[in-house]
């Protein structure tokens, strides 16, 4: 196959990209700000995504994906075809892609995110669903007649799948996710302490002693925000014991989430995954404690896949190598002029 060969994981926050022999080559933001008069591009990326309620009103700042589906078509096409210009450079022949996109997608979205990869100058490109993807970049196998639970938590959207032979046999995509937790955050902290912060700020003390389980030893961190009363600049500590109640409910909705999925599932492949538990994959599985407090919940054993961020982009590119096997099953490349015709 003539072209480079790449998989993408078009998240709601991370655009993600797995080149054929070369592994992970590009991990940046979904986000592109445009100068509001003009309409020209200033930065895209992570570049962009820096600017985040930093910008004046000469500055516009875009993210076209909503819970996994484009909600500006145009402005997704000009944030895929500059990553994927940095990832090309000077190649000459257009590249073959593999996007990586929720399951549950309509027909009409599913095109909608062909046409967008397409339009960025790729020669062929094919949509993989997000838990087959994840499932392959975790490592775990798919093409038996057994059944795999695979929960894949992102920016956007939660994905529960069980997977047999290669396919998706029941899942459920969950509106809920990663950029949730962040805005429980928000409101938790507003409503608690009186005290108002940014996305910025929440996702950091997420990332940095937030948890979905009690942690052994509570740890605490300062930050910056203001007062929501007097408006007035305010620098708080705030506990893992207090983001861990924020996020709690959360983390509830998910685990309901996947038993309303287990409920469908019938006797022989609810007792596959009884016996080979559930794996976690997407950004959001990092969350301290997260395994622990499904596995509580679901009892069930639950793992958390390594490297769960980049699983999506390196399910699409292990896709890339076994197309004889996608093939038997469906997901078969389809040609630029049948995409957009």
């Amino acid at each position: 196959m003539l072209g480079m060969q790449i998989g993408v994981d078009l998240g709601s926050s991370c655009i993600t990209a797995y080149a054929r022999g070369k592994g992970i080559v590009l991990c940046e933001a979904n986000a592109i700000a445009c100068d509001s008069r003009s309409g020209d591009v200033l930065a895209v990326g992570n570049e962009a995504l820096a600017m985040l309620d930093r910008t004046p009103d000469s500055v516009t700042l875009k993210t076209p994906m909503r819970g996994g589906v484009i909600s500006d078509f145009s402005v997704q096409c000009d944030i895929l075809t500059a990553l994927l210009d940095r990832v090309c450079k000077n190649a000459v022949l257009r590249p073959n892609l593999i996007v990586s996109a929720p399951s549950g997608l309509s027909a009409l979205e599913r095109r909608t995110i062909l046409q967008a990869a397409c339009a960025c100058g790729a020669a062929r490109v094919s949509v993989l669903e997000d838990p087959i993807a994840s499932a392959l970049g975790a490592g775990v196998s798919i093409e038996a007649p057994r059944g795999v639970l695979v929960i894949d938590i992102g920016a956007g959207t939660t994905d529960i799948a069980v997977i047999t032979m290669g396919t998706v046999a029941y899942c459920r995509s969950l509106p809920l996710a990663g950029d949730d937790f962040d805005q429980a955050i928000v409101r938790f902290l507003r409503r608690t302490r009186g005290v108002e912060i940014g996305l910025p700020t929440a996702k950091r003390l997420k990332h940095t002693i937030g948890c979905a389980a009690p942690r052994e030893e509570e740890f605490e961190a300062a930050a910056n925000g203001k007062d929501a009363v007097r408006q007035m600049p305010l620098q708080f500590s705030v506990t893992s014991t207090e983001l861990c109640e924020a996020l709690r409910d959360g983390v509830e909705a998910i685990a309901d989430a996947v038993l309303a999925v287990l409920e469908e599932v019938p006797p022989e492949l609810f007792a596959d995954i009884c016996e080979g538990g559930v794996t976690l994959c997407g950004g959001s599985a990092k969350l301290y404690g997260l395994d622990t407090a499904l596995a509580e919940k679901l009892h069930l054993p639950v793992r958390v896949a390594p490297d769960g961020e980049h699983c999506a982009a390196k399910g699409a590119g292990y896709a890339l190598q076994h197309m004889k096997q996608l093939e038997d099953h469906g997901f078969s490349f389809r040609l630029k002029e049948r995409n957009i015709s």
